[in-house]
């Protein structure tokens, strides 16, 4: 059985009595106008043959791919694919792209990988723009953003931002405030034996969390007691391994501010495995704002970062970049949010 033969703008034309020109400029907005009544023979003709034009050949026209990937470069680089902080940017990114009739090519690279891999990507002209996930600071994110830069393909920074000698745009948010933020609040509710369960140390997230959850502490006049903070990773497992740690101690911490959600999670098992109760026994806090945080028992306080938001306003840079419209590059900071909720 033969496969069905797919129209062509040219048969499009010959239906609608135009020129294949003509097909192109209903398609494509232009160069050139067209009559009413010409352009209303070319939609009814591509309406009864069920005629798509081909993307690949637009694209070769247009000299557009209208593909924008996401290269995200983490310690952990499938986490891209199901950790909430990924799907709450990705659903940001894919609506923004789409509204644009652009598409999405995730591409996740671990910082200990060999560079190389990416260059098929980045020189295979598959790529528009790309919006890249850094986890890390300056030097650490240079190698791959210099491989982008060489490419030549547009490129905005997400989470950090790169070397500014690669002039690319980037949007940012501030974990050290929000670490801040959220052991203030603790300290405005009474509590002064506040323990931290850190993230992953090798991103610059965990550790600005903790700078924050520090510097509230010393404002306060309260001594930072390194005992009390505990983990070095994002993983659950650990959360509770910390956890217990942390409350079979002769004088147990009142409060826990914990560097993300699924951490604080962890906290509020083992909490309730052992009898105790949250927020009467310990309060708990935690960062991010994925949409389990107001779904637990109780609903969890914590730090919101706009994930959706970040994830719109790299759209919005990189195809401004893609269209030249973006002649500089431009540095946005999306800002958090205390989330008070019943948790502590």
């Amino acid at each position: 059985m033969h496969a069905k033969k797919r129209p062509t703008h040219r048969d499009v034309a010959e239906l609608a009595g135009v020129s294949p020109a003509v097909v192109s400029y209903v398609i494509n907005g232009g160069p050139r106008g067209t009559s009413a009544e010409a352009r209303q023979r070319v939609l009814d003709a591509i309406e009864a043959l069920s005629y798509h034009p081909s993307a690949a050949a637009r694209g070769l026209r247009m000299q557009q791919t209208h593909t924008i990937g996401f290269i995200s470069y983490d310690p952990h680089p499938l986490d891209a694919f199901f950790a909430p902080y990924n799907a709450g940017v990705l659903t940001g990114l894919t609506l923004a792209l789409l509204a644009q009739r652009r598409y999405i090519l995730p591409f996740p690279v671990g910082m200990d990988e060999d560079l190389r891999g990416l260059d098929e990507l980045l020189y295979g002209g598959r790529l528009d723009g790309v919006v890249v996930r850094l986890s890390q600071v300056p030097p650490f994110t240079d190698p791959i953003l210099e491989r982008v830069a060489k490419a030549g393909i547009p490129c905005v920074c997400i989470e950090r931002a790169g070397s500014d000698r690669f002039g690319f745009s980037s949007v940012t948010y501030d974990d050290e405030a929000g670490g801040y933020d959220a052991t203030a609040y603790l300290l405005t509710r009474g509590y002064r034996r506040i323990a931290h369960i850190m993230g992953d140390p090798r991103m610059v997230s965990a550790k600005d969390r903790e700078a924050g959850y520090k510097r509230a502490l010393v404002e306060a006049g309260v001594p930072v007691d390194e005992d009390l903070i505990q983990g070095d990773s994002w993983r659950p497992a650990d959360g509770a391994t910390a956890t217990r740690k942390l409350l079979a101690m002769e004088h147990a911490p009142g409060a826990i501010f914990a560097a993300n959600d699924q951490l604080a999670l962890s906290v509020i098992e083992v909490a309730r495995e052992i009898g105790m109760h949250v927020p009467d026994d310990i309060a708990v806090v935690g960062f991010d704002d994925v949409p389990l945080a107001q779904e637990l028992i109780p609903p969890l306080t914590t730090v919101r970062i706009p994930f959706a938001e970040l994830g719109r306003r790299a759209a919005d840079l990189v195809l401004q970049n893609v269209q030249g419209e973006l002649r500089e590059c431009r540095a946005e900071t999306v800002p958090l949010k205390l989330i008070r909720r019943d948790s502590a």
